[in-house]
This record gives structure tokens, sequence and C-alpha cells, in this order.
């Protein structure tokens, strides 16, 4: 009897060992979503500059003014269809919606439009 005991005991120790090794590591693999999500939220921005817009399409900054300097002159005298360069004017400044920005690139790919 005494050896059954033993063995039931050291089942138990090796369950309970086991349930707290899998609890740490399901853990931790939480934590790092949550850091992850949390370092997204720090560079997440939702308004660019034209500088940060001209890195994220990796374009020039030129290129990105020569766009909105064209869709402007473009919805001014003939109108424009699709979507439009999201440019938001504060004052003299520029900005640039991060979110529009992926509606209006995957829009201004879709239509091909060409500045």
């Amino acid at each position: 009897m005494k050896q059954l005991n033993l063995s039931v005991v050291i089942s138990s120790f090796l369950l309970g060992l086991s349930i707290v090794i899998s609890s740490l590591i399901i853990s931790n693999s939480g934590d790092r979503e949550l850091n992850k999500d949390k370092i997204n939220e720090k560079e997440y921005k939702p308004l660019m500059t034209i500088q940060e817009t001209a890195e994220y399409l990796k374009i020039t900054e030129s290129q990105v003014k020569t766009i909105i300097s064209s869709e402007d002159t473009m919805l001014r005298t003939s109108g424009l269809s699709g979507k439009l360069f999201p440019v938001i004017r504060i004052g003299t400044d520029n900005y640039i919606s991060t979110e529009d920005l992926k509606d209006w690139l995957k829009d201004s790919t879709a239509l091909r439009k060409q500045y």
C-alpha cells in the first residue's frame, strides 16, 4: 500500500507542477501581445506631417506636395472622381489622416491615377 500512496503523491506533484508551468507560459505569451499593442498605440498617429507621409509612402516630400496641389487643381477646374488625398490644413500647415491615407491609396491604385 505504501508504494501506491507514494505513486499517487508523485503523480499529483507532477500534475500540479505541469499546471503551474503551463500557466506561466500562457501568461507570458499574453503579456507579449499586450505589450505589442501598447507599442503600436505609441507609434500610431492619427495625423502625419508631409515628411512623415513621404516616409510612409516611400516617396519624396515634393511628390506628396505635387499630389496635393494636383488634386486641388483638378477639384477646382474639372471635378475629381474617387477619393481625395486626405489632407487637412491647419493654418499654414498640412497634415494627412493616417486612416484615410490607406483608403486613398487603395482607391487611387484601383483607378490607376497618375500625377
